[in-house]
C-alpha cells in the first residue's frame, strides 16, 4: 500500500522561527509511525521517528534569506506501506530591516562582555531590542561599527546574516596591546571578508599570533563598549590569550 505525505509549501517571515508540520497516511486515512527524515537544500535537519502520523517542530529559520529553499520529507515505509517522498518548498517572506543603533549595540557589548567574564564562554545569541542576534550577526555589526566610527559615520546598522564558525583557532600566548591603527585595519580586512564569503574568520593573524574568533568578539565588544562616535575610537585595546580571559 502506498504512503501518502501531506504537506504543502511553507511560508516563513525573514529572521523568524516557523514550525515545520505534516501527516503521514496510507492510502485510506490512518495515520503512520515510522522513520522520516527532513531536508532543506538536500541537508538533514531532523531523521527521527514519528509516531501516529504526525511531525510538528519549530526550526530556525534565521539563517535562511534566500527566497526559496528545497523541502524534502522522505518516510521509509512500514510492514504494510511503501516508502514516500514529497518535495515542496519554503517561501521566505522578505521582513523590514532590522535597525540597531551604535547605543544599542554599546549596551548589548557591555551585557555581552559581562555574560563572558561570569560564564567563561561566548552564548550562541544575544537580545538587542527583543531579537535574537548570532553571534556571528552580531560580530559583523561590531567590525560595521568600528568601520563606520572611524569614517566618523554615527548611523545606525542593519542586521545581515553571515555564518557563525564552528571552531576557534587561537596561537597567541602572551598579553599585548593592539594599536588603533592596527585594529581598524584587522576589521577593515575582515569586512572586506564577511562581504565576500558571509562567514566569520575563525582567528586573524596578528605579529605574535592567531587571535581566535572567540577572543575576537570579546576584544571587538571592549572597543565599541568603550568608543563612540562623538569621542572615537579607543587609542588601543589590550588583549590577553582566551584562556586567561576564560580563567
Amino acid at each position: 500500500m502506498d504512503s501518502i505525505i501531506k504537506l504543502d509549501d511553507i511560508k516563513v517571515k525573514e529572521w523568524e522561527k516557523a514550525k515545520i508540520e505534516f501527516e503521514v497516511t496510507d492510502e485510506t486515512g490512518i495515520p503512520l509511525s515510522g522513520r522520516i527524515a527532513v531536508k532543506i537544500n538536500q541537508e538533514t535537519k531532523f531523521n527521527t521517528r514519528i509516531e501516529k502520523g504526525k511531525f510538528s517542530q519549530l526550526f530556525d529559520f534565521s539563517s535562511y534569506h534566500e527566497p526559496e529553499y528545497a523541502l524534502d520529507v522522505i518516510y521509509g515505509g512500514d510492514d504494510e506501506c511503501a516508502p514516500a517522498m514529497k518535495s515542496v518548498k519554503i517561501i521566505i517572506e522578505k521582513a523590514e530591516p532590522i535597525i540597531i543603533s551604535i547605543t544599542d549595540l554599546q549596551n548589548a557589548c557591555y551585557r555581552l562582555n559581562k555574560w563572558i567574564e561570569a560564564h567563561k564562554r561566548v552564548p550562541g545569541k544575544i537580545l538587542i531590542n527583543k531579537k535574537e542576534v548570532t553571534i556571528g550577526n552580531l560580530f559583523n555589526l561590531l567590525v560595521t561599527a568600528v568601520n563606520n566610527i572611524n569614517n566618523n559615520d554615527a548611523g545606525d546598522l542593519e542586521l545581515k546574516w553571515v555564518k557563525t564558525p564552528s571552531v576557534s583557532s587561537e596561537t597567541i600566548t602572551e598579553p599585548s596591546l593592539l594599536s588603533n591603527e592596527e585594529y581598524v585595519k584587522i576589521s577593515e580586512e575582515i569586512k572586506t571578508q564577511l562581504c565576500e564569503t558571509k562567514a566569520c574568520p575563525s582567528f586573524v593573524e596578528v605579529e605574535n599570533g592567531k587571535i581566535g574568533f572567540m577572543n575576537l568578539v570579546y576584544i571587538y565588544s571592549t572597543i565599541i563598549t568603550n568608543s563612540s562616535p562623538e569621542n572615537g575610537l579607543l587609542s588601543g585595546v589590550y588583549i590577553k590569550p582566551w584562556k586567561e580571559v576564560i580563567a
